[in-house]
């Protein structure tokens, strides 16, 4: 399967875009304490039984984990621009003692671009166009990028959804192409943002899911420790922040405090291997 239309259809969005739109940018600060997990508890996956603030003690690091994410969103004339970084042990030293070498700076992370459909055909039209509960339909295309295992390619259709009451809300129907693995898997997903008050405090309930539904062929040179072929997962991170900024006379909507919830099926694509944990949340919007 040839990659070169993905780089010519980055390329186009990258030439079209508009430099008169406004973009965001905000951080995240994540943290998994672990007080929970006890070594008796370890099963032989690294999963804490029982536990709920705790990360599989694996590759990326042990159950207790700090996590740094760096955020951007850019809309465009024609679609949209995201990208997002998250870095293991942001704040450990070169020689710290820990029990993978990712918690010294690992990273996962993408780029994802969207040319809108609606947006093109009403430039073509000369008018509005009203798809009733579909607000949008665009092409879709990512960039994944993870420390221990390269660059993954995703493409598809993102659908944007108008709900009422609800900030936002879009659906993805993607093709997961990872040449580690031959053949290719169909994965869907889903985004979402609420807003909402409490008296005078604000609240954001946000968060996401992403579903393999087949998994991939068979590995193209396996190692001793590589899977030898990818399978189905689920992932998925709700969060409810807190918009701490306005209680403390900051600007509203800036600063915000609260938890996020994972829960993954099959991680990092290996049979069995499920995560459950909670993790404390800093979120600063520049």
């Amino acid at each position: 399967m040839t990659r070169q239309p993905l780089y010519l259809f980055a390329l186009l969005a990258l030439l079209l875009s508009s430099t008169n739109a406004s973009a965001g940018v905000w951080f995240e600060l994540l943290h998994a304490p672990c007080l929970t997990g006890k070594e008796a508890n370890l099963t032989a996956s690294g999963r804490y039984r029982g536990a709920v603030d705790c990360f599989n003690e694996d590759f990326n690091g042990g159950g207790a984990r700090t996590t740094l994410s760096i955020k951007a969103f850019q809309p465009w004339e024609y679609g949209t621009m995201f990208l997002y970084y998250d870095i293991t042990g942001p704040f450990n030293s070169a020689i710290a003692d820990t029990v993978s070498a990712n918690e010294k700076g690992g990273f996962f992370g993408g780029i994802t671009l969207t040319l809108s459909g609606k947006a093109i055909a009403q430039k073509v039209m000369g008018r509005e166009l009203n798809w009733g509960p579909l607000s949008n339909v665009s092409l879709k295309y990512e960039a994944e990028h993870v420390a221990k295992f390269g660059m993954l390619h995703y493409y598809g259709l993102q659908w944007d959804l108008a709900v009422p009451f609800m900030d936002f809300m879009s659906a993805t129907t993607v093709i997961r192409d990872d040449y580690v693995f031959r053949g290719v898997d169909f994965q869907v997903g889903a985004a979402w943002q609420k807003s909402f008050a409490l008296g005078s405090q604000g609240f954001l309930f946000g968060g996401f899911f992403q579903m393999g539904l087949f998994g991939e062929g068979a590995h193209r040179n396996p190692g001793p420790f590589d899977l030898t072929e990818g399978h189905p997962f689920f992932l998925a991170q709700p969060q409810l922040l807190w918009d701490f900024g306005k209680l403390i006379q900051f600007t509203p909507a800036k600063l915000y405090l609260g938890v996020e919830y994972q829960f993954a099926y099959n991680r990092y694509l290996i049979p069995g291997k499920i995560e459950n944990v909670g993790q404390g949340m800093i979120r600063w919007n520049i």
